[in-house]
């Protein structure tokens, strides 16, 4: 009979595993495109970006959580556990930044070439490497920070109950420490509020879209969904899980932050939630990349 956290640890393979699966094939198609594609290599170059650093985020944050559930004798030492924890936080970050800005790339092709806007079709690939580089720079200055800060995860000696890379200790009454959480929440925010005009800017090309083909699809006797309604779907629901999930997640890690015995599901329940994203979000990019070509050109 297996036990809650053997269950449990199962599942979260489960889930890493069917989320290294679709980033790889994600990752695999994407460097494709890029060595071969003459025009899609910026935004081949994000979801590579983004692919690895969802498989990083699976690997760094899953594995750790799956091995302390089922008692693996952690062979870490604190300064290990420590980079690992830090290492969470960035990739993190970093699926993120780049799910936004892949976003926010997708919506700036879109754009009319009649409109004012239009120089940023051709400006923006340009300066998506510089980009990359700023997410990268700043994560690791800001986690290099809470190094130094001595923000450390808790129960780190207990080597015998696995390795805890779970949550981090942060003292609200710390200055410092507070203002890295202010950071970070800031952080967050503005990804999301960038991912959320991204995606309604995309929702309404295609609905303008829709409309202005609404004759052809009159025509046709198939009761099957349009390109354009597809594809607005597959937005609505990659950004729904974005913002479902990314908002919940920092709710139960500060949550954890403050107090100093915390419930085993609320640590479970963090788990899921940081890595439930990196792992559906793939095969979401994988339909709305598939869609919005075909419904809108320009």
């Amino acid at each position: 009979m297996l036990t809650y956290n053997e269950i449990l640890g199962i599942i979260y393979l489960y889930m890493i595993g069917f989320g290294f699966l679709g980033n790889c094939i994600l990752l695999f198609l994407n460097i494709f495109n890029f060595l071969i594609a003459h025009r899609t290599k910026s935004k081949s170059l994000i979801i590579i970006h983004l692919a690895f650093s969802n498989i990083m985020s699976l690997l760094f944050r899953g594995l750790p959580a799956t091995t302390r559930l089922w008692r693996v004798k952690c062979l870490l030492d604190n300064i290990g556990i420590k980079i690992i924890t830090h290492i969470q936080i960035i990739t993190w970050s970093l699926s993120m930044g780049s799910t936004c800005l892949l976003s926010t790339f997708q919506a700036i092709s879109l754009i009319p070439n009649n409109s004012k806007c239009s120089q940023l079709k051709t400006r923006t690939p340009k300066f998506i490497i510089l980009y990359l580089l700023l997410f990268w720079v700043f994560n690791l200055l800001l986690n290099e920070v809470g190094f130094l800060q001595n923000i450390v995860p808790k129960n780190i000696t207990d080597i015998n109950e696995g390795c805890n890379t779970g949550y981090r200790r942060m003292d609200v009454h710390n200055k410092n420490h507070m203002k890295i959480i202010i950071i970070l929440c800031v952080y967050d925010a503005l990804f999301i509020c960038l991912m959320i005009c991204s995606s309604g800017y995309m929702v309404l090309i295609l609905y303008r879209h829709k409309k202005h083909v609404r004759h052809i699809h009159s025509n046709s006797v198939s009761i099957k969904l349009s390109p354009e309604t597809r594809a607005t779907l597959a937005i609505l629901f990659l950004v729904c899980t974005f913002v479902l999930f990314n908002t919940l997640s920092p709710i139960f890690i500060l949550y954890m932050f403050h107090f100093k015995y915390t419930n085993n599901w609320m640590i479970h329940s963090s788990v899921i939630l940081s890595v439930w994203y990196p792992a559906v979000s793939p095969f979401i990019l994988i339909i709305i990349d598939n869609q919005i070509p075909k419904t809108c050109t320009h």
